[in-house]
């Protein structure tokens, strides 16, 4: 649906995600009588509030809106999916759109400038010569890049939508793919439109939905590189695999490119994926190791986390004291009843940097916590303790279990985001205020988790 109308007002505009409401005004009489504004103008026009994102806030063009009618909280509102600004051609158009204020860097006076120079041409210059605009009086360089940057973001964005239009892409999805992709962003969809299974919410299979319906070319070898992301992604997603072995991928990927091809001569042959994941394999893209396939991020995680657990257990550890004492007191101060294995695991941990402690439910570890925690309170009175576990849930059951207070989510204590949200977290991570750390659940924890925590511990923290 489309409808052409004016800017009229503002009621709200969100500068950083560039969500706005406004009220627009029209000659249209196929705006519906509920969306109208029911007071009366001195120009007849109808208004009626829109909703979108990045809405030009100027009456010095008129809009073409396409989008549709929603009802909701607010009564009834006109969704935008798409605009686009209609400038009309004359000096006194071309003026009043330039010095709206729409592009940064050009105001009224300078507006004025550009269009002496270069009258009705002038957005044609701006689009295809912006360096002419440097013939202008007060255009210095600087000034220059702001609006090629400012008239480029408003173009490329408009042209994303034109581009993804038949597959209802929303603005706000639009601006996320500028602004993860910058001005080369159009550029990138035409020719390597599988560089969006980077963004969340653009897996392989959306993705390829679109790409066969605009460009069909199933046996492309970005195609083919893209499916085998994929499948490495849904492995570790779905079933926590950071890896999959090389002809397990090789399968899966060959099973997932052909299953929507109906055409047996337009599928893709098991040699092809072969030979695009040796390519990806030789020019770093994932890694191959004894055979294993990886993510090359998953795959620093695991190398990472790895050295620094061996360097914990490598690490001396400065004596202590013969313990079974104190272990004895404590027993007998809490009325706990250990076995030989109990008693050992307790040792145990005292005697190394890191322990892991496990068996079914009803073996005891809950009873070799608590041990633990008692006795290094006597050994080391001013040892800072902090227990923790992967979800709220794990971590009141292990503060209620052991009778400890503050227990808390490993993200909490850690002072950590998601891992899909990390890209927007400027703080550096600190290390773990901590002489032991106990973790519960910790077969829950992922990899990204693991490797988090792992780089938090300071020199000499126990983990057991």
């Amino acid at each position: 649906m489309g409808i052409i109308a004016t800017y009229d007002g503002k009621i709200f505009h969100n500068p950083s995600n560039k969500f706005c409401i406004v009220i627009v005004k029209t000659a249209d009489t196929s705006v519906p009588e509920q969306a109208r504004d029911k007071r009366r103008y001195k120009d007849h026009l109808i208004r009626f509030t829109a909703v979108g994102y990045e809405i030009p806030m100027t009456d010095a063009v008129e809009l073409e809106l396409d989008g549709e009618w929603v009802n909701g909280k607010y009564g009834m509102q006109f969704q935008v999916e798409q605009w686009r600004e209609i400038v009309p051609k004359t000096r006194e158009g071309v003026l009043s759109y330039l010095g709206s204020g729409l592009i940064k860097g050009i105001g009224e006076k300078t507006a004025a400038e550009i269009v002496a120079k270069f009258g009705t041409n002038t957005l044609d210059v701006l689009e295809k010569h912006p360096e002419r605009l440097l013939e202008v009086r007060g255009i210095t360089e600087n000034k220059l890049e702001d609006i090629r940057a400012s008239f480029a973001e408003s173009r490329a964005l408009r042209d994303i939508m034109t581009l993804l239009a038949p597959f209802k892409l929303t603005p706000k999805t639009a601006l996320k793919i500028y602004q993860h992709f910058g001005p080369a962003c159009l550029d990138i969809l035409k020719k390597s439109p599988f560089e969006l299974c980077q963004m969340p919410g653009f897996g392989f299979r959306r993705v390829d939905a679109i790409v066969r319906k605009t460009d069909n070319r199933p046996r492309d070898p970005m195609r083919i590189r893209g499916a085998l992301y994929c499948t490495l992604d849904e492995a570790k997603g779905k079933q926590g695999h950071l890896f999959l072995g090389r002809e397990e991928l090789r399968r899966a990927a060959f099973k997932m490119l052909n299953e929507k091809i109906p055409l047996p001569e337009m599928r893709v042959r098991p040699e092809e994926v072969e030979q695009e994941l040796d390519a990806m394999i030789l020019n770093g893209s994932v890694v191959s190791m004894r055979d294993s396939i990886y993510h090359p991020g998953a795959f620093a995680q695991e190398d990472e986390t790895a050295s620094r657990v061996a360097r914990m257990l490598a690490e001396e550890r400065p004596p202590v004291k013969d313990i079974s004492t104190v272990i004895e007191t404590v027993r007998a101060e809490q009325g706990l009843r250990t076995s030989g294995k109990q008693e050992s695991a307790v040792r145990t941990a005292f005697l190394y940097n890191l322990s892991v402690i496990t068996g079914s439910p009803g073996t005891g570890k809950t009873t070799v916590l608590k041990i633990i925690l008692e006795v290094y309170r006597r050994i080391y009175p001013d040892g800072k303790i902090v227990l923790m576990a992967p979800t709220g849930r794990a971590s009141r059951r292990m503060a209620e279990s052991t009778g400890f207070d503050g227990a808390c989510t490993m993200h909490s204590g850690l002072g950590l985001v998601s891992e899909e949200d990390e890209g927007s977290r400027t703080k550096k991570q600190d290390s773990l205020d901590a002489d032991l750390v106990i973790v519960d659940e910790f077969s829950m924890v992922d990899m990204w988790l693991a490797g988090k925590f792992f780089s938090a511990l300071k020199k000499g923290c126990e983990f057991p």
